[in-house]
């Protein structure tokens, strides 16, 4: 009970992560995502497509400007950087 009143809380009183950063979760998610159009491509080809075309965009987005759709909605929901993540451990 005691361990419960310390989790820090991000936004809608989420739990905030311990050990994932916004970088690992956006590679995570992408992964899984391309990964899940390739297992069920024959149901649906042209929308999943799409879909896998949206997650290749967003990658190349985040690699070149270090950002994209997904890490804006992460970080709103209290999910540090590893720079933040970097930061924190410093003080």
């Amino acid at each position: 009970m005691r361990d419960e009143l310390l989790v820090e809380r991000g936004m809608f009183g989420i739990p905030k992560p311990q050990g994932w950063t916004i970088e690992r979760i956006v590679s995570l998610m992408a992964g899984a995502v391309v990964l899940i159009t390739q297992i069920v491509r024959s149901e649906h080809p042209s929308r999943l497509r799409v879909l896998a075309g949206w997650v290749g965009a967003n990658l190349l987005l985040n690699g070149v400007v270090g950002w994209c759709p997904m890490s804006v909605v992460l970080h709103r929901l209290g999910v540090p950087t590893a720079a933040e993540r970097a930061r924190a451990g410093d003080r």
